[in-house]
């Protein structure tokens, strides 16, 4: 080889070098910023989510399928991605989802009896320099889930739903309620909100008040008639807008009145009744609704509360001073005007004597009263037809009224929303 070649050789050698070199440190400037970018736009950490038992004991399965007991009154119990929940016929849960390291609600779902649902994904941004929202992926397999996902910060939630009917996502904070069986499933868009659903290859898109009809293997059907809240403002967005707030009525002259306010925590409106003294008050507020609800299959209550304290036991010696009562005015099929009740308390042992299960001065219809876990978000539903029926009375023709009643000596009770929908 001759040192001419040498030397072009050694000159191409050089070019490939420097050029390599070149492209070498443009795709490391390039390459490294962009996936340090992308890391710290898609890096994610687990959502805070815990489930509390409402009533009944409620499973809860890991994704190895060993399997723990959530129980009533008990603390919230860590539900984990790939979990899933499972309620029997006597059982309901509460699952709360919030930002890693705590902070207001993002999604708060009343879980149904006879429910399974599992938990995909519940996912937040690991960094805050993330534009992502936080995601939450849910699979309700059978049975009800009432979703309430309230107005977050300027990352909001995205959040959807997979049935075996079809996928619903929710795409605005608003409140909904998604129901699954064999045959079909079932979205609602409440007073709030907008869902999106998707089956069979077409899709639906619902608005508030609206209903739609998934049934295997087809589209989905609709918008369809909602079932219907005969209350208004029953969420107390607007306050007590709708609402008649009657004076405090106090026994004893030298002790203080109570407070009722709407409050304004975790950005979710709560009607609050708060009092301290000895011997009894109460308060209410009342809402006249004059619906003929005659023709009607379903007549369902639905109230969400929470007892913070009360000072006697059950509901006092006659057990008429429940910290909540809900009463319902209605007339019956034959005219008689008549009044339901339920009490609901935190704290005491039943006893006939001394702190009666159930009102024993008042001519209403009415069950035993319910405990409910103190200091804990409870959610109640009854279908009244079929609870009137079961006590040997007439359903009702027309509902007058719906009134909460605070009583007691001292007591802090808390009421989320509460409902009165009907089919």
């Amino acid at each position: 080889m001759t040192t001419e070649t040498i030397r072009h050789s050694r000159e191409r050698l050089a070019w490939f070098i420097l050029i390599g070199s070149f492209f070498a440190c443009l795709l490391v400037s390039v390459t490294i910023p962009l996936t340090i970018s992308a890391f710290l736009r898609n890096a994610t950490t687990p959502l805070d989510t815990f489930l509390q038992a409402n009533q009944g004991t409620v499973g809860i399965d890991d994704e190895l399928g060993q399997r723990r007991a959530a129980l009533v009154g008990e603390p919230p119990l860590e539900v984990a991605e790939s979990g899933t929940i499972l309620t029997d016929t006597t059982a309901s849960a509460l699952l709360t989802m919030r930002p890693p390291g705590g902070g207001d609600p993002l999604a708060t779902l009343q879980i149904s009896s006879n429910t399974t649902l599992d938990l995909d994904r519940a996912t937040a941004p690991r960094f805050s320099l993330s534009g992502q929202p936080y995601r939450v992926r849910l699979n309700l397999k059978n049975g009800r889930v009432r979703l309430d996902v309230p107005e977050t910060d300027e990352r909001g939630v995205s959040l959807s739903i997979s049935t075996p009917q079809g996928a619903v996502d929710l795409r605005e904070p608003g409140r909904y309620t998604v129901e699954v069986n064999n045959d079909s499933t079932q979205v609602t868009v409440q007073e709030r909100g907008l869902a999106a659903i998707v089956a069979a290859g077409e899709s639906m898109t619902l608005r508030p008040g609206e209903r739609a009809e998934v049934p295997t293997d087809s589209p989905p059907q609709g918008p369809l008639d909602p079932a219907r809240n005969l209350v208004r403002n029953g969420d107390f967005s607007r306050g007590l807008e709708d609402w008649s707030l009657f004076a405090w009525q106090v026994e004893r002259p030298d002790q203080p009145k109570g407070t009722t306010e709407v409050r304004t925590d975790d950005n979710d409106p709560t009607l609050r009744f708060a009092r301290e003294g000895i011997g009894h008050a109460d308060v209410r507020v009342t809402q006249s609704l004059n619906q003929d609800v005659s023709d009607v299959d379903t007549l369902r209550l639905l109230a969400t509360l929470r007892v913070n304290a009360q000072s006697l036991g059950v509901c006092g010696v006659q057990g008429s001073e429940c910290p909540l009562f809900v009463i319902l005015n209605y007339v019956d099929e034959t005219g008689v005007s008549r009044v339901w009740q339920h009490g609901f308390y935190a704290q005491g042992t039943v006893d006939d004597n001394l702190t009666p299960g159930a009102c024993i001065s008042c001519a209403v219809v009415q069950r035993a009263h319910e405990r409910v876990p103190l200091e804990q978000l409870y959610f109640y539903e009854v279908d009244l037809k079929e609870e009137l029926a079961s006590q040997g009375f007439l359903p009702p023709r027309i509902i007058e009224s719906l009134t909460l009643v605070a009583s007691g000596h001292s007591f802090d009770t808390e009421v989320s929303d509460v409902s009165l929908i009907v089919e």
